[in-house]
């Protein structure tokens, strides 16, 4: 269960036991994805598991983290709602071991026990769209109907 967004754990540590996270974190505690939404309003629902897996033995997390945030449509300018939803599974090393595998992209190096809010944080950023639109049915600015084309029978 989780405590806070600001609660410290230490992954490698619950991956050794076998953990798991489970419960809602407020966004509001999430400077830097708040910094790129509309407000702080909502929840990440959160469900992390910590385990040694692999026929190796490494130490993973993995999970699901849901949210819902406001942010502004570069289409239209207006307010829109995103969904993330954010898969995470990653490999948790310490510092030095298994370097090889940090050049696959699929691997962390954890220096230091870590907030519960910034190891989700840091997932669900790398799920907010680079360009927020609506889809183009639900969007006031998107142009309607088919695209202007060549009269039938020209070429151009």
């Amino acid at each position: 269960m989780l405590g806070s967004w600001s609660a410290t754990i230490d992954p490698i540590q619950l991956a050794d036991q076998g953990a798991r996270l489970a419960g809602e974190l407020p966004i509001k505690g999430m400077s830097r994805l708040v910094e790129m939404c509309l407000d702080d309003e909502g929840i990440v629902r959160v469900d992390l598991e910590f385990a040694r897996g692999s026929p190796e033995g490494l130490r993973v997390m993995r999970g699901t983290l849901d949210a819902r945030v406001h942010l502004t449509c570069q289409r239209c300018m207006g307010r829109m709602t995103a969904e993330l939803h954010a898969r995470p599974q990653v490999v948790l090393l310490r510092p030095g071991e298994r370097e090889d595998l940090l050049a696959e992209g699929d691997a962390v190096v954890i220096e230091r026990p870590v907030t519960v809010g910034a190891l989700v944080e840091d997932e669900l950023l790398l799920e907010m769209p680079m360009v927020p639109m609506h889809p183009p049915e639900e969007c006031p600015a998107a142009p309607q109907g088919p695209h202007p084309a060549a009269p039938a029978g020209t070429r151009p």
